[in-house]
């Protein structure tokens, strides 16, 4: 446990301290000093040079729109963060104010805008749309069927992911019919919050809590959602966030692959072999991002890429082709026609998401192998006693071991998407790709600032952003850290 430094102490001592005076200063000077420069600035019509004229809230005006909801918002999703452990009457009140109280007004204040539908209703729409009804049925019924037959029984969350498995089967039919994806997710959450709170048998479930804490954490950031598409907030800044929350989801996805490779690595029995491939892992770090970045970039050569090669050769092209004339694509994939991945508005986000297959991050391996290399041999030999499989020793011993890793590598993952901006700015040139499709918040802040000149702008947009950081951090403190 650390100690109390007192003032005789420092005193005593204070010549050692002066060695530490350079490092503070090169800290304050390059980093706490650029960081307060951008929170000032904020404030100002700047320019990044001469022109400085103090504007107020108007920089934080033009990104948000109206100011006072979301200050509102900030303020109970953070005293939600806060409170929502505690049992007692102000967690439950606030709870409810954002599952219930926050989801009516957004729905309401939806309908009234006359954001309930995107397209008129009409049979002659369902009917064009029936091969995507279709394939809501069967994703949707896939994952129903999973959870109904392969999660036991005993499980006290599985009428969590049987009901949320629902609530987004009925969200995807009602976007089919024509409705605005915010005003879909918003009526289903609040019918699941009134059932939630006011159905007496929901309080005999064991997880109840936990449900009702989630609910409230989602409910806010549908209303965040909607604040960000309909406020009168700057739409490039909203829209950049929602290719943001698409990149995020995926990026999840993309950390089991590193997951299982360090389950393979870590099971092998030879260490010579066990060795090579930690080597291997290592090697790929010395060489420059700039490399993987250019070398993808010719796998995505619409004629010389050996990416349209590989499709074409395994025939996946013509599944593509065919799915694009049922599904309405818009005539992406052509037949003899090889799809321009880096060049078409409808290609460059599906690119990036492909981008490193098949994404085994060399960093996340290793953090992984160190926290596999701390279970114990016991362990193992205890569930090959009780005749546990392969996959039943990665489900029950494996993975809840190295989860504390797991968050780790999820907090960099989610900051990381946040940030980056400079593979995309390499890759698509400043604005984005075609049609600025991948203009995510930091490359558009990038813009701003260094092409536009409009510098106090782009720091309004960066402090948005860090406390988007600081709220996801303090969640995962909260709610996702993992108890030894």
């Amino acid at each position: 446990m650390p100690r109390d430094i007192g003032f005789k102490r420092v005193k005593h001592y204070w010549k050692l301290y002066l060695f530490l005076l350079p490092s503070v200063l090169l800290v304050a000077v390059f980093s706490y000093y650029p960081a307060i420069s951008a929170m000032y600035h904020s404030f100002f019509r700047w320019n990044g040079e001469d022109i400085n004229y103090w504007v107020g809230l108007e920089n934080f005006k033009k990104v948000l729109g109206v100011i006072t909801p979301w200050v509102v918002l900030f303020i109970l999703f953070y005293l939600v963060i806060i409170y929502a452990k505690e049992k007692n009457l102000l967690s439950y009140v606030l709870r409810f104010v954002s599952g219930i109280i926050c989801l009516a007004v957004t729905s309401v204040l939806l309908a009234y805008k006359g954001f309930v539908f995107l397209t008129p209703f009409s049979f002659a729409y369902l009917y064009t749309n029936i091969s995507q009804t279709v394939i809501a049925v069967v994703f949707w019924g896939f994952w129903l069927l999973v959870f109904q037959f392969l999660v036991s029984e005993e499980s006290e969350n599985k009428w969590m992911y049987l009901m949320t498995t629902v609530c987004f089967f009925i969200a995807s039919i009602m976007k089919i019919l024509g409705f605005a994806a915010i005003f879909s997710f918003s009526a289903i959450l609040l019918l699941v919050g009134l059932a939630l709170w006011l159905v007496p048998a929901m309080n005999k479930l064991k997880t109840i809590e936990i449900a009702r804490t989630i609910h409230a954490f989602t409910s806010i950031s549908i209303a965040f959602w909607a604040l960000g598409a309909y406020s009168g907030g700057d739409p490039i800044m909203w829209g950049g966030f929602y290719v943001l929350a698409i990149l995020i989801v995926f990026n999840i996805v993309k950390m089991f692959p590193s997951i299982v490779t360090a389950v393979v690595v870590h099971r092998i029995k030879s260490d010579a072999l066990n060795y090579w491939y930690r080597v291997l892992f290592v090697i790929p770090m010395i060489i420059p991002g700039m490399v993987y970045l250019l070398i993808w970039k010719f796998f995505f050569n619409p004629n010389e890429g050996i990416f349209n090669r590989i499709l074409v050769y395994t025939k996946v092209m013509d599944v593509l082709v065919y799915m694009d004339g049922i599904l309405g694509w818009g005539g992406v994939f052509k037949e003899g026609v090889m799809p321009v991945w880096l060049g078409n508005e409808h290609l460059v986000l599906p690119a990036l998401i492909l981008w490193g297959f098949p994404w085994v991050g060399v960093v996340g391996v290793l953090i992984y192998l160190a926290g596999l290399q701390g279970i114990d041999t016991s362990v193992y030999e205890a569930a090959e006693l009780d005749g546990a499989s392969a996959i039943q020793k990665f489900t029950h011993i494996e993975m809840p071991l190295i989860m504390t890793q797991v968050r780790i590598n999820l907090v960099l993952m989610v900051i990381g998407t946040l940030q980056a901006y400079a593979h995309i700015l390499i890759l698509f040139d400043i604005d984005g790709g075609p049609n600025g499709k991948l203009m995510i918040p930091g490359l558009y802040m990038f813009r701003e600032a260094f092409r536009e000149g409009r510098a106090g702008y782009a720091c309004a947009i960066g402090l948005i952003i860090f406390f988007l950081i600081l709220i996801l951090t303090e969640l995962n403190n909260r709610y996702i850290r993992v108890e030894k």
